[in-house]
């Protein structure tokens, strides 16, 4: 498959015309944009076919511009009409998301009707007045109280959505000038469940320097499965990112030495993909993890490969690397968890570097994300947006080079 920087270039002009149809406000255009690549990179490692590209970046920016109306809609300091107005002057055919949907369904008939004339009809306080039999101010007092039910219950909806904090609670690492300590790591790499049969887990993810929740996992094991003669547990995953789910269903496997992936699967444009251990580069690129796929080591413990004094940290070996790096005390939710820093230097990939703090429990309690100085591609002025949010965050040191930090996952474990 090609890099995702000639796919994007390729794609580029249409997914330009699509986002600028649909917001008008060309400043937020740019923005969006901005979120669509952003959001496009982050989760290219989950596409296994080029030929896929064009309509799953086409959903990321659907999904990208209904977030930006949706937020603009429950606004209590946006006026509903103004918000309205934009939807008609863009697309008189624009359809609002699913939850603005619901909300509209649970309104009243008298409420429905008196929003769909002034809104969708766009008649006047007069002509609503004429067509309805009833007082001027009587229409003025229906769409008040209409507009107010509406967001009350769309608000009441979309707070039900998330189980992770909207905001990542404040944290503090210190360093423990103690030797770090063995413990037993049984986590799926990246995913943080257990795949243990009745183990489940939320975890969310935090862009910085907003410090907000970009997406939102629930994952459970759901049974036994078996793969090619190789016997694990179904792990069940729904990924929510603003309006957009995405199931996964996993086939991960835990002996007393490792935890690895043996299967994958996923709906695409109504078609459920599978991707097995057996599938070559198209399983290994994305979910294969050690030699031979043999899955990440789960006794950890300090090997000396890599050592860190503060921010800076040097690594003995060229190539990617994992290993523990020192003891740390981390604070996050008003609680305090005695831990050991998991460091990976180029796993996934040559410039990105992550921090997991594990505690005696083998669980995570915080993960961390870095990129390299020169983790870097040129998509028009996306680039230059990136790097001057990145570089406001804080700065690590591998090896002579800077590293940015990005956004940092916590699960409800540390809740």
């Amino acid at each position: 498959m090609r890099s995702f920087e000639e796919l994007l270039t390729e794609n580029t002009s249409y997914i330009e015309t699509y986002v600028k149809y649909k917001v008008s406000r060309q400043e937020d255009a740019k923005d969006i944009l901005q979120e669509v690549y952003l959001q496009a990179f982050k989760s290219f490692k989950t596409l296994n076919r080029e030929e896929s590209f064009k309509p799953w970046l086409i959903s990321i920016a659907r999904n990208k511009v209904n977030d930006y109306y949706r937020k603009t809609f429950s606004d209590q300091e946006v006026s509903l009409e103004k918000v309205q107005q934009s939807f008609v002057s863009i697309n008189r055919t624009f359809t609002l998301e699913d939850k603005v949907k619901e909300s509209l369904v649970l309104l009243s008939k008298e409420e429905q009707q008196i929003l769909h004339m002034h809104f969708w009809q766009q008649m006047t306080y007069k002509e609503i007045a004429k067509k309805l039999s009833i007082p001027l101010g009587t229409v003025k007092s229906r769409l008040y109280k209409a507009k107010k039910h509406f967001k009350t219950l769309y608000q009441k909806e979309e707070k039900s959505m998330n189980k992770m904090p909207q905001e990542i609670p404040a944290y503090k690492i210190e360093k423990i000038e103690k030797e770090p300590f063995e413990t037993r790591w049984e986590e799926l790499m990246g995913w943080f469940l257990i795949p243990r049969l009745g183990n489940k887990i939320s975890w969310g993810l935090y862009d910085f320097p907003e410090r907000t929740l970009t997406e939102e996992f629930e994952m459970e094991c759901v049974g036994k499965a078996e793969i090619h003669g190789e016997e694990g547990v179904k792990v069940k995953s729904i990924q929510k990112e603003g309006e957009d789910t995405l199931e996964r269903t996993f086939v991960a496997q835990l002996t007393d030495t490792h935890c690895r992936y043996l299967a994958e699967s996923h709906l695409e444009n109504g078609i459920e993909k599978l991707y097995t251990f057996l599938d070559g580069d198209a399983f290994i690129n994305n979910w294969g993890f050690g030699e031979d796929n043999i899955g990440n080591e789960i006794h950890l413990k300090q090997k000396g490969k890599i050592h860190r004094e503060g921010s800076e940290i040097t690594v003995d070996a060229d190539s990617e690397i994992m290993d523990v790096v020192g003891r740390y005390l981390v604070t996050i939710n008003g609680k305090k968890y005695d831990t050991i820093c998991l460091m990976d230097i180029g796993l996934y990939d040559e410039n990105t570097i992550s921090e997991q703090y594990i505690d005696k429990n083998g669980r995570t309690i915080l993960w961390r994300r870095f990129n390299k100085k020169n983790w870097r591609w040129k998509f028009d002025d996306f680039e230059m947006a990136l790097d001057k949010k990145l570089e406001k965050n804080e700065c690590i040191i591998v090896n002579g080079q800077q590293c940015f930090h990005w956004y940092d996952c916590i699960t409800d474990y540390v809740l």
